[in-house]
Order: structure tokens, then sequence, then C-alpha cells
């Protein structure tokens, strides 16, 4: 059945998983106990959503386990994502045994969509100056970051020492004012609201019509990313992130 439709989503998918149900929580984590090597340690814990899980720590690669070893001192963001494409994602900090450096940083957010303008203000506290600010792999005497994407960002203070604090900041999403008339309608029209697809007629939702778009957001939101629709290719990526920023601005008929 789903053969004979493959370009478009079989409503009776059209539910999705139950993201609320995943859950992930502290299990432990151990301070480094030195600056040089590090030695911090944190793991997590999941239940809910569907397995196979993976991980990551400040947005870097993901990973099957869900231990992390050799830290610094700083803050860190553990992401969890399911099979479904379900993700949740904690907060935890380390302390410095050591050395009295830490770090915050104010976040400005990002309100482009396909290129990022968002910005980071990084605050260094304690530790011996002058300070360094790693990011990217790239040292530099700069305390602030721009052209950011939203998302996290891990910024690495490092002191006169050699001591380093990592801080792992979300940069929040500003409204992007994507245009439902101009940037998603016609992803809409050309990619879904098609003969056998989700039109009148077929039994499926109207995708025609934007009050139905506007209901189903959330879904063809997470659907297009985790790339279950449409059924016969997968929307290139700049489609996907125009769509999730329209949803993110409230799906808007603008």
């Amino acid at each position: 059945m789903i053969l004979v439709f493959a370009s478009c989503a079989d409503d009776s998918e059209q539910n999705g998983p139950d993201c609320n149900a995943l859950i992930i929580d502290l299990k432990s984590k151990l301070d480094p106990t030195t600056c040089t090597p590090a030695d911090g340690q944190v793991r997590v814990m999941v239940s809910g959503g569907a397995k196979p899980y993976l991980f990551r720590i400040n947005n870097k690669s993901f990973q099957p386990d869900s231990s992390f070893t050799g830290l610094q001192g700083g803050s860190f963001i553990i992401e969890v994502v399911d099979i479904n494409q379900c993700a949740k994602s904690l907060e935890v900090n380390l302390n410095n045994f050591s050395s009295g450096l830490s770090a915050s940083a104010i976040a400005t957010e990002d309100t482009g969509c396909l290129a990022g303008n968002g910005s980071l203000q990084v605050s260094p506290l304690g530790g011996a100056a002058p300070y360094q600010f790693k990011y990217l792999n790239t040292v530099s005497n700069n305390a602030e970051l721009t052209d950011l994407k939203q998302g996290v960002h891990e910024v690495t203070v490092i002191d006169a020492e050699g001591c380093e604090f990592v801080l792992g900041v979300n940069v929040p999403r500003g409204n992007t004012s994507v245009s439902w008339a101009t940037d998603i309608k016609p992803i809409i029209d050309t990619r879904c609201a098609k003969s056998t697809c989700h039109v009148p007629g077929t039994g499926r939702s109207d995708l025609s019509k934007f009050d139905n778009v506007k209901s189903l957001a959330g879904q063809i939101k997470t659907r297009t990313q985790n790339k279950s629709m449409p059924f016969d290719e997968p929307m290139p990526t700049d489609q996907i992130q125009l769509i999730a920023c329209w949803v993110d601005d409230g799906a808007n008929n603008n």
C-alpha cells in the first residue's frame, strides 16, 4: 500500500512518535581533579522513546555510549536522540577542583534561517589572566563569537596557567520571518500537495489548504527532519531547514 503512494506520507502514520515520552537524567558525574590531564566524567541515563539511542556532548559527534570522560570543568549540554529522531537534552556542570577558573556567556538569538547571525559574549572569572578563547579548534583573544547558527556551541576559556573551562551554550532561535507564501507554500505544493498525495480525493489530509498545514506543522517538521516525509526522496537540507524555521516561528500565514 505504501508503494502505491510512495511520494507522500501515509496518514496512518501522521500522529508520529510521542517525543514527550523520551526522558534523559543524570546518572553520575565526577568533577575534574586537575587541569591536566582532564579527568572529569559524566554519565546519563535514558528512558522512554525508541531504542537505539545516540548521545552527544556540546553538539559534537554522536556516540552510542551514554558516558563522557576526559572532561574539563565547565558547562556541558548532553543530548540524546532515539531512532525516531526524538531528542532531549540535559545540562551538567563540572567544577574545577584545582582552579578557580570559570566563565559565563550571554547569547544573542539567531534570527537568520539558512545563515546564522547569533552571537556569544564570553566572560571569564577567576583563574589567571590573560585569557584566550578556543572555538572550533581556533584559539584567539576575542571573547565574542559572531555569525552563529541556532543550537549548542562549545567555547573553551584558557587562562595563563593553561587551565581550561568549557562552556556549552545554546544560541536560541529568534523569529526568522520565513514566509509561508514565498518560502513554504511552494515546497508543500511541489513535494506534498500533488496528485495521489495530500490533495482532495486521496483520503489523506489536504495540504493544499493552509489551515491543514498549520494544524500538522509540528508533525511535518518532525517527519521532514527524520526523512520519513516525503516518501519518494528526502527534501534538500535547505528546504528542511526552512520548514523548521517557519514552524518554530509559529507557522504563520505570512
